[in-house]
């Protein structure tokens, strides 16, 4: 009677923890996607910051791409 409440209360305990690894490492997964977007979002920003007033620079909006001013796209992000 007592093995089996032990054996009962461990395989619950067991399952709790397997249930809270599997959650852990798919925070722990979307935590590096979301360091890597990170990454990009500053480089991609970095690259923008550095070209002249002269550079063509175009926004997508659906499938297309419209033209916008540098000066527009600082204006409006900030």
């Amino acid at each position: 009677m007592v093995d089996e409440a032990n054996r009962a209360s461990f395989l619950e305990i067991q399952g709790r923890m397997i249930k809270l690894t599997a959650k852990l490492k798919h925070v722990h997964m979307h935590m590096q996607n979301k360091e890597g977007e990170k990454k990009c979002a500053f480089l991609i920003m970095e690259e923008l910051t550095n070209n002249s007033f002269h550079s063509n620079t175009y926004t997508s909006i659906g499938r297309t791409f419209v033209l916008e001013q540098i000066n527009g796209r600082e204006e409006g992000r900030g």
